[in-house]
């Protein structure tokens, strides 16, 4: 059967025969796909059910779904949007059934082709700038940053460049899959975006999963979520392609932006996040300066530090509480000295981590005899199960006694800078 009738399928044909199956996912990642349509009033999608499991059939070309299935009613798709609308963690996609060259893949594959990584997204296509999330705010969440210092940043992000052509209020918040009795529209119409660049790639982590533990394990993920949750690394709206990730108390930036997008569709800069002093400036904030949650090892010696990706090349804010050659005084007792990244030898993100009844934890506060835990395991019927409060979605938190906690201990996650190495050094 003669079913190659693109250079694109000539070149696919040749990888397949030559068994190199890494480069013809890397051709399939980015070509658009023929699926069957449904006749009128049909099924939304066409399958083949197999004894082991239902199979979504895909063709790399209408020509090539024309010869092996005699079928002209055809929609074209890429596997992106395929992802965004998958009708079941626990179907395949068939690509080219019938047709000398095929593949079986199953949704975790679909899903880690379609949305890969933070991190492979930046190495598929270095920029001199690193990439730029952001994060709808609520009303409590602009309290909690603008009235009490508040510089971590925990749940699902989205990355900014799949949203800037959105320009109303309105319209962000249903391409995220947040509807209007979310509280993120103000009285104004406006809606408030906390904004800032992701230096440490590795801790923005592509939520693949599912809302049970078959639709987890179906994708060889890791997340259990409410509904409305794709699990295949995109904002649940099908009509929608955001890439999401999920982060746990990250330490924002210096530099990060707290922005109101007004229901004309300004934007206007609200508060800039001062990493030196740990201040939102000039929105309001508290007298103290909290410890820094990036760590820098720079000429053998170990500093407190703050990321700064607003400029061409990222550098790290080395912070002393004394004077030192090279630093500058920016208030009392805080001592600054911003180097490049790729002087550092190692940049690391801390936090304090511990288990409670067998659940893995971080420690976001603490008072007499209590500590505050926010739950880092990512399955919402385990977080349901220890009577955590719900923040927001994916986020839960619960004070318990300090003695009924594992020993916290401070975690030191080595960053990927995005430069070819995994832990922040040249």
């Amino acid at each position: 059967m003669e079913w190659a009738t693109s250079a694109f399928e000539r070149r696919l044909g040749a990888a397949y025969d030559a068994g190199d199956t890494a480069a013809c996912l890397s051709m399939l990642r980015d070509t658009e796909l023929a699926l069957p349509a449904p006749p009128e009033g049909g099924a939304a999608w066409p399958t083949i059910t197999a004894p082991d499991r239902v199979w979504l059939p895909a063709y790399t070309s209408v020509e090539a779904m024309r010869a092996a299935t005699g079928l002209s009613r055809v929609r074209i798709t890429s596997l992106a949007e395929l992802a965004a609308g998958w009708p079941d963690p626990r179907w395949g996609l068939a690509v080219n059934p019938g047709l000398p060259v095929r593949f079986l893949l199953e949704s975790g594959t679909v899903a880690r082709l379609a949305v890969p990584t933070l991190a492979q997204d930046r190495r598929a296509e270095p920029e001199p700038a690193l990439p730029v999330v952001q994060k709808p705010l609520t009303p409590y969440d602009l309290r909690t940053h603008l009235g009490e210092g508040e510089s971590r940043v925990s749940g699902y992000c989205h990355h900014a460049l799949d949203v800037a052509h959105v320009a109303t209020p309105a319209v962000l918040a249903d391409a995220l899959g947040r509807g209007a009795d979310d509280g993120l529209i103000s009285g104004e119409g406006s809606l408030f975006l906390l904004r800032w660049r992701t230096v440490g790639l590795n801790l923005y982590r592509t939520p693949y999963g599912g809302i049970d533990e078959a639709g987890m394990a179906a994708v060889a993920g890791w997340v259990i979520e409410e509904p409305p949750f794709v699990g295949m690394g995109l904002a649940p709206n099908v009509d929608s392609l955001v890439r999401e990730y999920k982060v746990d108390a990250v330490r924002l930036p210096h530099g990060s932006e707290i922005v109101e997008l007004t229901a004309a569709g300004t934007e206007v800069v609200r508060a800039v996040h001062d990493g030196d002093l740990g201040r939102w400036l000039p929105g309001e904030h508290p007298s103290h300066t909290p410890a820094s949650s990036y760590r820098a090892r720079w000429r053998g010696a170990e500093f407190a530090a703050n990321p700064d990706a607003g400029h061409d090349g990222l550098l790290i804010r080395l912070l002393s509480d004394v004077p030192a050659d090279g630093f500058e005084e920016r208030a009392p007792g805080r001592f600054v000295r911003p180097v490049p990244a790729e002087e550092c030898e190692a940049v690391f993100h801390v936090t304090r981590v511990c288990e409670w009844r067998g659940a893995p934890c971080l420690v976001r506060d603490e008072r007499t005899g209590e500590l505050l835990l926010e739950y880092t395991g990512g399955r919402l019927p385990v977080a349901r199960a220890l009577g955590m409060e719900r923040i927001e979605r994916g986020v839960h938190r619960r004070w318990v006694g300090r003695e009924e906690v594992s020993e916290p201990r401070e975690h030191a996650e080595p960053l990927d800078l995005g430069s070819g190495e995994g832990d922040g050094r040249r």
